[in-house]
């Protein structure tokens, strides 16, 4: 499972990188990975 930590303090978890990235894109910013596991991701809103 891959986690999406957001600003607020919400994580959502997807079953794939590819459903992570494409989430994040659609809620208008991106994914930047954060965990040393390469399952961890930052939400950064696009300014």
């Amino acid at each position: 499972m891959y986690q999406l930590n957001f600003p607020n303090g919400n994580v959502q978890t997807y079953n794939s990188v590819g459903e992570l990235q494409n989430a994040a894109r659609l809620l208008g910013g991106e994914a930047k990975l954060i965990g040393g596991n390469g399952k961890t991701f930052a939400f950064v809103p696009k300014k």
